[in-house]
């Protein structure tokens, strides 16, 4: 092959590829932009900035729960096994899981399980109220928000207890108080195997559900449009610009 042709191919091969990119572009930027009722769903289950790592806030809330599961379970093994101080060691990790701020109110805003599970009711509430709600999203998340809310007052409790734990003064008064905690959390947590008290797990399941039968069909959310949604002076909802991003979330 002589030289004309290699450039020849060359450059038809670049004019390919640029133009591959180009109609690449062409389509995300043409892309319509999901409702505002999906891009609040998102938030509970894909992403929000201010969630750890920023996770969906159901699922930081599920994770949390797991974790503050393992750890009240270790408390109660070690109060049974008579050691009062490890006792309340699991006990402090449980209540980091729960409330991070609930010992330690330095560090009150940041999330645990409460706090994640009640911003992503609010945010599946919001998802209901604005205008371009199916009634799919309507219907669930009106039954579901009252089910889930009683898991919040489940929460409150939940911290009564872990109070009461970290005032115990004997190994069996812990004892009777971490077999309280452990219960409790197993019926926040939920799973597969658990049934009775509605759970994270059922929540979650609920949503998903939710989202399997809307239509158009739900897409996940990019990241744009979920950490860049604000709340305009008029009452609508709109985007911040990529140039000058913030905090999601700021006037809402």
């Amino acid at each position: 092959m002589n030289k004309f042709n290699c450039n020849t191919i060359t450059r038809l091969a670049l004019l390919v590829l640029a133009a591959l990119a180009m109609s690449s572009c062409a389509s995300v930027v043409n892309r319509e932009p999901p409702s505002i009722a999906h891009i609040h769903i998102g938030h509970a289950i894909t992403a929000w900035p201010l969630a750890p790592k920023k996770q969906g806030l159901l699922v930081a809330a599920e994770l949390a729960s797991v974790a503050a599961v393992a750890n009240a379970e270790l408390m109660l093994k070690a109060a049974r096994e008579g050691d009062l101080e490890r006792a309340q060691k699991f006990l402090r990790a449980t209540a980091t899981e729960v409330d991070p701020g609930f010992l330690d109110k330095k560090v009150s805003n940041e999330y645990g399980l409460r706090k994640a599970a009640a911003e992503a009711i609010t945010h599946l509430q919001l998802a209901s109220e604005v205008d371009d709600a199916s009634a799919n999203v309507q219907r669930t998340v009106t039954t579901t928000r009252i089910k889930a809310e009683d898991l919040i007052d489940r929460s409150d409790e939940l911290l009564a207890f872990l109070d009461a734990g970290s005032k115990a003064q004997s190994v069996e008064e812990m004892e009777i108080i971490a077999e309280e905690i452990v219960r409790t959390l197993k019926t926040i947590a939920g799973g597969p195997d658990i049934s009775g008290s509605y759970s994270l797990f059922d929540f979650r399941q609920d949503i998903e559900a939710m989202v399997a039968r809307e239509d158009p069909p739900y897409e996940t959310v990019e990241s744009y449009y979920l950490f860049n949604l604000v709340k305009l002076p008029d009452g609508q909802w709109g985007f911040a610009s990529r140039s000058s991003r913030g905090s999601a979330g700021v006037g809402y």
